[in-house]
């Protein structure tokens, strides 16, 4: 096809390769999904600041665009594998970042540009860790959905599995995931590990 000398085919090309990359990349993701079995979590004391700092950078935030505000004491810990930790964190600020920067209610001088904010605190036994963004929210119709596999907020692009798999690893843990109320606009989501 790339050879065509078909103005149509050139102009419908561009696209093809985008859906056939997008298909290629789902059934990678269903297949991962369908035959991987989580290992028992080797919990660690993890350093929260530590933990954000790499999984912003792997979600693209950055100061330019979506930027991360950590609100989290310096020395907070969490006992948990720190590889499956920063899973949980780079699927939850990833959503937010693209969340926020496919907006279309967002004002022009700040599309592509917004907040992920992280706070954490100790709770009755509990590491309590919410992830905070200021984007347009999860509409209700997909909240009671939304860790179900292959459901997503995105019209395009991602698999669906993110939030399922993280809130499995949360679980992995003796914790949860869960979206909760936030005091605003923007999706809130809080994660609960045993202390």
């Amino acid at each position: 096809l790339a050879t065509s000398a078909d103005p149509q085919v050139a102009k419908a090309l561009p696209r093809l390769e985008r859906a056939l990359s997008r298909a290629a990349s789902l059934s990678r993701n269903v297949l991962e999904y369908g035959r991987s079995e989580e290992p028992a979590p080797q919990k660690t004391r993890v350093v929260l600041t530590k933990a954000l700092t790499l999984a912003a950078e792997d979600a693209g935030l950055e100061p330019e665009g979506v930027r991360l505000i950590k609100q989290v004491p310096a020395r907070f810990a969490v006992e948990a594998d720190p590889d499956q930790l920063y899973r949980i964190l780079v699927n939850l600020m990833r959503n937010a970042r693209q969340a926020i920067e496919a907006d279309p209610g967002r004002p022009a001088e700040r599309r592509g540009k917004g907040a992920v904010t992280v706070s954490a605190f100790g709770q009755d036994g509990v590491c309590v860790v919410r992830i905070a963004d200021d984007g347009p929210g999860i509409p209700p119709r997909l909240a009671e959905r939304l860790f179900e596999p292959f459901v997503s907020s995105k019209s395009s692009d991602g698999s669906g599995l993110g939030l399922t798999i993280s809130r499995e690893l949360a679980a992995l843990h003796g914790g949860e995931l869960r979206l909760v109320p936030g005091d605003g606009s923007g999706a809130v989501f809080e994660l609960r590990l045993p202390a």
